[in-house]
């Protein structure tokens, strides 16, 4: 009769897995600790690791994984997460009591005698270490090292946050897929499971690409900073080239579309409410690629189905729990490895500092919110003019402040005239404001902090220009 070691803080599926071992496919079941309770529990028939212990003296003539390797065809153990067991103390002892080195060291040894021992942490991986294959065990213990890897470094990391020093910098990816291609068909990339990810769906079930997780990646940003009201965006080379909000979804979605029409040709387009009839219909007349948003009306997604090739994909965490997700970005570079936050500044606009003779109406200061939102999430250096929570211009990616407003003034024409102006760096001088003057602009909400401010302040006062200083630069590169 096969033997098999189940041990297991995660108990999702494994009665009846177990069930499964002893009644199908003939093994005996030896378990320890709460695991042993819980199958007993069960009226699952089980035998006591310690019992096996002390039958054969483990501890006095046999050597340990002779012991493993003799004992047991499969091991099913996973360990009691870190994260649990330290937000459960302060004491360094006591949270040292509760690391199970016992199933620690038989999962290590299993492991390595993976020819002989199929070994499983996961309960997605039950069924497949069933009568398996050399191969295959060798796949599964491949998962156990990494499994075990990340749990030492966590370990290390607990360990050093008792002592009071700085833990070093972990990361751990599990891998999900590989993709098609990267940026560019030339380039391999994998997409891995990190451990905030959003819920969703491509209803349509088409496979998303490297570049279509970046555009959906800022699609989501710029939903999430509306998801209380009506707002659709347009996105682009996972940037943005279009936003707005609207009485309703329809009117936020059309007036996001007039910012830049040309944009939407193989670009995505998301939005913040459930999509209906009437936008389904606009969009099924345009080569977008991917379409996000929290629902679909039926007749809607029917009709999207029957009428465009795009992606369709359902975020299904909500955009409110969306923005309080807390990453951070990482950037590996031959000169080292970058870590920061992701950006969630905020505004509060009773902290605005209004430095001009000209003062903003509360009409001019929500534009000039919603401007500095959509700015955000431009490329650096970026300039946003809107007017009646629409862009008219997003000019991004330039060498200069300066550049990006001469860019603004030309793509909004007319449609700059009594607008706000938003940038994500302050002002290096008065040329920008000058630019901004020959379009009219009514209001430049900016960081400031520049050694220029006074002679920014003083073109803008020049043109009765109200600025606002916010103290908060939004550098995206």
């Amino acid at each position: 009769m096969k033997k098999v070691y189940i041990s297991v803080y995660n108990k999702e599926g494994i009665v009846d897995f177990a069930k499964d071992l002893y009644k199908k496919f003939d093994y005996e079941i030896i378990s320890c600790g709460d695991t042993y309770d819980y199958l007993k529990a069960n009226e699952i028939p089980v035998l006591d690791l310690k019992k096996l212990y002390v039958d054969n003296q483990v501890y006095v003539d046999i050597n340990f994984e002779e012991f493993v390797k003799d004992s047991f065809d499969m091991v099913v153990v996973n360990l009691k997460p870190l994260s649990k067991i330290s937000s459960q103390t302060d004491d360094i002892n006591k949270f040292l009591a509760e690391v199970n080195i016992d199933d620690y060291n038989i999962l290590h040894t299993a492991a390595k005698f993976y020819d002989e021992i199929a070994v499983v942490t996961s309960n997605t991986d039950f069924y497949g270490a069933i009568n398996t294959t050399s191969d295959k065990r060798l796949n599964l213990s491949t998962k156990v090292f990494e499994y075990l890897s990340d749990y030492d470094g966590l370990l290390s990391v607990k360990l050093k946050e008792y002592a009071g020093e700085q833990a070093r910098k972990l990361f751990s990816f599990e891998k999900i897929s590989e993709l098609k291609y990267g940026a560019n068909p030339h380039q391999k990339a994998t997409i891995y499971k990190s451990d905030k990810m959003v819920d969703y769906e491509v209803i349509n079930e088409k496979v998303l690409s490297y570049n279509d997780i970046l555009n959906l990646t800022t699609a989501a940003n710029l939903m999430s900073e509306f998801y209380d009201i009506p707002a659709a965006a347009v996105v682009k080379h996972s940037v943005p080239c279009g936003a707005a909000l609207g009485r309703d979804i329809y009117e936020a979605y059309t007036k996001a579309f007039d910012c830049d029409p040309f944009a939407m040709f193989f670009g995505t387009v998301a939005f913040s409410k459930t999509v209906n009839f009437d936008v389904a219909k606009h969009l099924g007349s345009m080569s977008v690629k991917l379409i996000l948003a929290p629902d679909y009306e039926e007749k809607a997604l029917d009709l999207l189905k029957e009428t465009t090739d795009a992606k369709i994909v359902k975020l299904i965490t909500p955009l409110k729990d969306y923005k309080k997700i807390t990453q951070e970005e990482i950037n590996v570079t031959p000169f080292g490895t970058l870590v920061q936050e992701n950006n969630r500044s905020e505004l509060d606009k009773d902290l605005f500092k209004v430095v001009t003779k000209t003062k903003p109406t509360s009409e001019q200061i929500e534009d000039a919110i919603f401007a500095w939102k959509i700015a955000k999430y431009s490329r650096t250096n970026a300039v946003v003019v809107a007017h009646d929570f629409k862009t008219s211009a997003i000019a991004q990616g330039q060498t200069s402040a300066v550049a990006a407003v001469e860019i603004a003034m030309d793509t909004a024409c007319d449609n700059s005239k009594g607008s706000v102006l938003a940038s994500d760096e302050a002002l290096q001088g008065a040329e920008a404001v000058n630019a901004a003057a020959q379009g009219r602009v009514s209001l430049i909400i900016q960081p400031g902090g520049s050694i220029r401010d006074r002679e920014v302040i003083a073109a803008a006062d020049k043109f009765n220009i109200a600025m606002v200083f916010t103290g908060i630069r939004n550098l995206r590169f």
